[in-house]
């Protein structure tokens, strides 16, 4: 909602700027965008400095290499369309990237590059600016709702999709500043240019409450942007349309502590989030409310900081206009050669010893999926189950069928090589789909009731002699009420076996970056603990006491994969002190070395007979 009411003030600012001084005729597009640069460059370069200096210190060879990527598209502002292109579900988590905020800066950018040409041509050419603002703000707001429900994405990061909210502060501006007044645009007496007060307090009341519905209804399981927006960004629209002499205007919005916040605004906006992140990161999981307060005051000092120390010397400093451009444009192109440089170098790993730099330099999603069949029989978001492949069920006998979410898509490498190794003949079947457990008749994200339903008639009419079930079992959003009722319809279906499989360890965070820590913690002379207690998920034994017990409840078999990799001095992370592949690239999906032992193991269990 932040990103949403900032998007409509600077719509309104700038074209308030732009058209006031091409009806002046002051208006020059290099006095705009020294401005700009003024304004915008002297916060960026320090937070991007900073966040750079922060990654080499705290982040793993991969993650340093993203933050690089990130990097160059903050300075570049082209952070949208980067985010937009890695987005998925085995993309990093947010609040892992430490300048993820920077996609809407970048959107704001793209507008600010473009804008003003547009309302200097329709100037120059004598067009309606209001109606030529409406049309622009129609199109993209249809585009917004038409990506919205099949590509989130795509509506959240494009700029196509996102300018209408920019529109509508620009078609206020250019209300407000026609000759009729928006009394006279809607055919009412012009006695008044400001809006009556009864009025102005009527919509100002209806702007604060349409703010206040957005922060009571909006989650992120919502179609956002789409319709949802307009609860921010209508709310905006009336609360700057109500002028500066309303009550709540007035005592609220223009009180000293809210305007000293706004001018902090810009510097707290860039500084907050990289600051949270690492905050994050140290923690390796959500930190304490109270640590997050601490940062989020940090930020607030630092803003007040950069604000005083930074952005008021250059925007209104005595400095040679020529000379201050001219320094900040290479330092931003500087800035964007550094962080194609760490990318290009793969996160300098060069900066660990032999010892552990395998174990840190891997990572990402390509590694994640190693040996995966992603795309066509473990399904990503939004894929149906129409595009579930033929040759995920192989014809032959005995067949072993993995039913569940990406965690049962991650074992195939294991049966394949254990297939492949001809120590057991037997054939594989797969349906799988990331944060989709196989519990039918629940939608924990959407299409995946669908791709059970698929799944259950693939195993009825495959008649598998074997069904695995495998999920991570206590993701905050499943539902698995319906469990004892698709083990029976498995049942029903004629399948004589079918084994449930517990969790594996599971961590607080990518298992690289835990080894990292571990590994600063000294002995630095030495590689990583070979086992680890420490930032292992907190319930991973209750979870595996609760689904035994319905496992036995419901007659089927059940194993701990806790039992494979784990012991009393904690659970493995690596196969052996030699090893140079992590249990885990990222929290709990199993590298290929370890799902191939970890499948070995369970061989006797699963191809014993009764």
């Amino acid at each position: 909602m932040g990103v949403d009411i900032f998007f409509v003030l600077s719509g309104y600012l700038i074209s308030t700027i732009i058209l006031r001084s091409l009806v002046d005729g002051h208006f020059t597009f290099s006095d705009f965008y020294i401005r700009r640069v003024k304004r915008i460059f002297p916060a960026l370069l320090l937070v991007l400095i900073f966040t750079a200096a922060m990654g080499w210190q705290r982040l793993i060879p991969s993650d340093y290499a993203e933050l690089g990527k990130h990097l160059l598209g903050g300075a570049a502002f082209i952070s949208n369309f980067l985010l937009w292109q890695e987005a998925g579900y085995f993309d990093s988590e947010s609040l892992s990237k430490p300048l993820l905020h920077l996609w809407s800066l970048a959107i704001e950018e793209q507008f600010y590059l473009l804008w003003p040409l547009c309302l200097y041509l329709l100037h120059r050419w004598r067009l309606s600016a209001i109606r030529s603002i409406a049309l622009i703000l129609l199109v993209s707001f249809f585009v917004n709702l038409a990506l919205v429900s099949d590509h989130p994405v795509a509506a959240f990061y494009n700029p196509a999709a996102r300018v209408w909210e920019l529109m509508l502060g620009a078609l206020l501006a250019a209300i407000q500043l026609h000759p009729a007044g928006w009394r006279g645009l809607l055919g009412l007496p012009a006695t008044q240019k400001q809006a009556p007060e009864q009025a102005a307090a009527w919509m100002a009341w209806a702007g604060a409450l349409l703010l206040g519905l957005g922060l009571a209804l909006l989650h992120p399981q919502r179609a956002f942007p789409g319709a949802w927006a307009l609860l921010p960004t209508l709310g905006t629209v009336l609360l700057i349309a109500a002028g500066p002499n309303s009550l709540i205007n007035r005592t609220l919005l223009a009180s000293r502590p809210m305007v000293w916040v706004g001018l902090i605004s810009y510097p707290l906006y860039l500084w907050h989030w990289p600051l949270l992140t690492f905050a994050h990161l140290r923690a390796g999981d959500t930190p304490a409310w109270t640590t997050q307060l601490t940062w989020v005051a940090v930020a607030i000092l630092l803003a007040w900081l950069t604000y005083q120390l930074v952005e008021k010397p250059v925007r209104f400093g005595r400095f040679n206009r020529r000379a201050l451009i001219a320094a900040l444009c290479t330092a931003m192109l500087g800035a964007a050669a550094a962080g194609t440089t760490i990318h290009q170098k793969k996160g300098f790993d060069e900066r660990f010893p032999p010892s552990v730099r395998e174990l840190m330099t891997r990572g990402g999603k390509k590694a994640v999926i190693q040996g995966w069949r992603d795309g066509d029989c473990m399904l990503d978001f939004r894929v149906p189950a129409s595009n579930y492949k033929d040759f995920c069920i192989e014809q032959k006998r005995p067949l072993i069928f993995l039913w569940g979410d990406s965690h049962a898509g991650s074992l195939y490498p294991g049966f394949k090589a254990l297939q492949e190794s001809g120590r057991y003949d037997f054939g594989i079947g797969e349906r799988t789909g990331a944060i989709c457990p196989p519990v039918l008749g629940i939608e924990p994200r959407p299409l995946c009731k669908s791709l059970n339903d698929n799944a259950i008639e693939a195993i009825r009419q495959a008649k598998p002699d074997v069904v695995v079930l495998y999920a991570w079992w206590h993701h905050p959003r499943y539902d698995l009420k319906n469990l004892e009722a698709t083990v029976a319809a498995i049942k029903a279906a004629g399948v004589p076996r079918i084994i449930m499989l517990g969790a594996v360890p599971y961590w607080q965070g990518p298992l690289p970056r835990i080894l990292l820590d571990a590994w600063k913690k000294g002995p630095v002379t030495q590689p990583p603990p070979l086992r680890l207690k420490a930032q292992l998920d907190p319930k991973l034994e209750s979870i595996t006491q609760q689904m035994r017990a319905r496992a036995e409840a419901m007659g089927i078999e059940f194993v701990s994969g806790l039992d494979y990799f784990c012991n009393r001095n904690g659970c493995l992370t690596r196969l052996n002190q030699d090893a140079v592949e992590p249990l885990s690239y990222d929290y709990g999906h199993l590298a290929p070395d370890a799902v191939r032992y970890y499948i070995e193991q369970l061989a006797p269990l699963i191809f014993r007979t009764r």
